[in-house]
């Protein structure tokens, strides 16, 4: 029996006073402590082949760090689940009157050294490089990244990034700044930019700035990571580098030298990797200097077959704890995108107040029943339609209609990526009246089949978002299972207000164009709308359908680009029942298909399929396994 599954069955018998003697009692704190660890180091010794004689043995799985970091995490997340979305016999998820965030009581942990051992073997290095911003306390450099050749396999075009990098893992904060130019910054999808980033707490702070013609967009935009002990940074040099990669197998490279370098002991490899289809050797070679006591990877060069470097990364004026240069303060990182001029995006979850030292991890959520029947307006019908009342009836599509149940199947394309298109399949039942909703898909594509399973659930005040993805699986990692719960103001913070219907983003409705079109950022994110025009009106399934088509201009990387609309909008309620999104494209030519969206077998009001109540949503989560965060 998991630890959730006892913390579920205890509250469903508890009161409050048994709910805090539980959080009270030492065996239990020390119950969730233990397996914590034991989750940590996975119950066995690890073997790392090749030890040195004279130094302690490290496993990166269960350092003191990763274990005081799982182990709070335990406790955050009881904490949670009790203080917040708790079921009560009497009344499952009772409001316990308390939205509020707190500040994080988590206590800070020294980063362990290691001891760097006279001899370094290839199975050190490898352990170091892997696992490398672990090593350290403080980290601050300069660096740049250069691609000199033209990515296929990316569809990425030839870039440099220079930028600078301030690490705090003793107190979970980051700084990096970087920017990005092209070799053809005037491609259509390669647009220069500059980032500066920030992790705080467990939020990522992030500004973006893109370039092209006399459009200019400054915005910011603020996401948790779901730990607060953990520095969330997006575009760190490593992420380019694939070192850690290429040394897993130890057969291809070698050591090759050593040397002494700011007072630092580098250790020089070269290898080789992939394989050339015409001289059926290796496809490139590299070179790497890794620091010696901490893994990280100064400098890496890659060279192609014909002695190009296609790949160089390197950092300068780097330095290591004490010596390290600090991250500016979350005041002072908030004070600069004010100065900066920079907006929110209407898409961003927290506002900037995240900075001033509230931390999600601790916020309760209590799920609030419906103790009203919410009604629908009236909605009639004209004998005569036109495109002007189907726009309005779509962009109010949630008032329309009391229940309603599909299923659904969504098509996407990647667009200017060279990863599969996808497909999803699922359901939808949304229940107006008790402000109850779900979606669930199921995400494929033709290499990987089905990888990605999730629900989407709307509860009056709660939104619950449940995933299962198995495509780490299929690369030899864990099974990614999680399930989030938030509060509705916090998800759809986005939103003009808080939803006074259930809100499935991206299903049914047109609600997102609207919200897009008036977005709080001050940018115009579409332009140019043509009037709807009627193409077709049919029965269907005893319901009233109208085929529409209008287009429109969306911002997308500083560019606007077109768009095409068909679709079929079920005339009553102004549900879309199925549409096709396209655009222009240079590359993939004319009327691309971006996105398609098709509901069948749907039922209206008495006949619709009921989405899961709170109970049933719980029920699921525990006898699924899923482990339980909240945001």
């Amino acid at each position: 029996m998991n630890s959730n599954k006892k913390i579920i069955d205890t509250l469903r018998s508890a009161d409050k006073a048994s709910v805090e003697k539980l959080m009270a009692d030492e065996m239990k704190k020390n119950e969730i402590f233990a397996k914590a660890v034991e989750r940590a180091s996975g119950g066995t010794d690890t073997d790392h082949g090749e030890t040195v004689s004279g130094v302690e043995h490290y496993d990166r799985k269960i350092s003191m760090k990763r274990m005081a970091s799982i182990a709070a995490a335990a406790v955050l997340c009881a904490g949670g689940v009790l203080g917040g979305f708790k079921l009560m016999k009497d009344n499952k998820f009772k409001n316990n009157n308390n939205s509020s965030n707190t500040e994080s009581t988590t206590d800070i942990t020294e980063t362990t050294r290691e001891e760097v051992p006279y001899e370094i073997t290839k199975n050190a290095v490898q352990h170091l490089v892997d696992g490398n911003f672990e090593h350290f306390r403080k980290f601050s450099c300069d660096y740049e990244v250069t691609c000199t050749e033209y990515d296929t396999y990316n569809k990425s075009e030839p870039y440099t990034i220079k930028g600078s990098l301030k690490l705090d893992n003793k107190n979970y904060i980051g700084w990096n700044s970087m920017e990005k130019t092209y070799a053809q910054p005037d491609h259509e999808k390669y647009v220069n930019a500059r980032v500066f980033e920030y992790s705080y707490n467990g939020y990522r702070i992030s500004t973006n700035e893109t370039y092209e013609g006399d459009i200019k967009n400054k915005r910011y935009d603020v996401s948790f990571g779901g730990d607060s002990e953990y520095i969330d940074l997006v575009y760190l040099p490593y992420i380019y580098s694939s070192v850690w990669e290429k040394l897993k197998d130890t057969s291809t490279w070698d050591i090759s030298g050593e040397k002494n370098e700011n007072g630092r002991r580098i250790v020089t490899v070269e290898g080789e990797h992939g394989n050339d289809i015409v001289t059926n050797g290796p496809s490139e070679f590299y070179t790497a200097d890794i620091d010696a006591e901490t893994g990280v990877v100064l400098y890496e060069s890659i060279t192609n077959v014909r002695g190009e470097v296609t790949f160089e990364s390197k950092y300068t004026n780097y330095k290591f704890d004490d010596e390290a240069e600090a991250p500016m303060s979350p005041a002072e990182f908030k004070q600069f995108i004010i100065d900066g001029g920079y907006v929110k995006d209407g898409s961003s979850s927290f506002d900037l107040e995240v900075l001033d030292g509230v931390s999600p991890a601790t916020t309760t959520v209590a799920y609030e029943p419906v103790n009203s029947i919410v009604t629908t307006e009236a909605h009639p019908v004209p004998d005569e339609l036109t495109g002007e009342f189907l726009r309005e009836r779509s962009l109010n599509a949630t008032h329309y209609y009391d229940k309603f149940s599909a299923d659904i199947y969504t098509f996407h394309a990647h667009y200017g990526q060279t990863l599969s298109d996808t497909e999803t399949n699922g359901t939808v039942k949304i229940d107006n009246t008790a402000m109850n909703a779900e979606m669930y898909g199921e995400i494929s594509n033709p290499e990987k089949g089905p990888y990605d399973r999730s629900y989407s659930i709307f509860l009056n005040n709660i939104y619950v978002y449940i995933n299962q993805n198995d495509n780490a699986a299929q690369n030899q990692h864990d099974e990614e299972k999680y399930c989030n719960i938030e509060s509705v103001d916090t998800h759809y913070k986005w939103y003009k207000s808080k939803p006074d219907r259930p809100v499935l983003s991206g299903c049914l409705n047109f609600v997102n164009f609207e919200i897009s079109k008036v977005s709080k950022d001050g940018i115009e994110h579409i332009i140019n709308e043509t009037p709807w025009n009627i193409t077709g009106e049919r029965t269907e399934n005893g319901r009233r359908i109208a085929s529409v088509s209008f287009s429109y201009e969306q911002l997308r990387e500083g560019k606007y680009e077109p768009r095409y609309i068909t679709a079929d909008i079920d005339t009553e309620t102004g549900l879309w029942l199925a549409y096709e999104l396209r655009t222009d494209d240079e590359y993939y030519g004319e009327g691309y298909l971006l996105q398609s969206f098709k509901a069948t077998n749907y039922k209206f009001n008495d006949e619709a399929e009921a989405p899961m109540t709170a109970d049933e949503v719980y029920k699921y989560i525990e006898d699924n396994g899923y482990e339980i965060t909240q945001s």
